[in-house]
């Protein structure tokens, strides 16, 4: 099976209407997904409407209680992942602060994408922003 936009993605940019691509570039499906990640990390569980469990913990209960937090918040960015990317298997997270700011909220998120070319290896960065937003790159 090709891999794809998101739903709505394909809905709010159905291409030039000349008919239906069943492929996308690689690339394109990657800044989809990387997309489709920061939405997913930014948003706090309980607040969508049609999956409770959408999104992460509140940042606030992880960094009161940090660094004895990380394994448990890994666990929970993991879980969503798996969940609600699906375009991603063998989801991995490492917690990564930087040397000098052993603290930061900063997570290395490895996986794979499975395509009609084969399987590839996949690595995205997240970090906190000055404003708490996840950023991912």
């Amino acid at each position: 099976m090709p891999i794809q936009r998101t739903l709505l993605e394909r809905i709010r940019e159905p291409g030039d209407g000349s008919g239906r691509d069943l492929y996308v570039s690689t690339t394109d499906v990657f800044r989809s997904i990387l997309a489709n990640l920061e939405m997913i990390l930014n948003t706090t569980q309980g607040n969508c409407l049609t999956d409770e469990r959408y999104g992460l913990p509140h940042l606030t209960q992880v960094q009161s209680t940090m660094p004895h937090s990380m394994a448990g918040f890994e666990a929970a960015i993991r879980q969503t992942v798996e969940r609600f990317e699906p375009r991603l298997s063998q989801v991995r997270i490492r917690h990564a602060p930087s040397a000098d700011r052993p603290m930061d909220l900063r997570f290395e998120i490895t996986g794979v994408v499975q395509d009609e070319d084969g399987r590839q290896s996949v690595r995205f960065e997240t970090y906190a922003d000055e404003h708490g937003r996840l950023r991912v790159r």
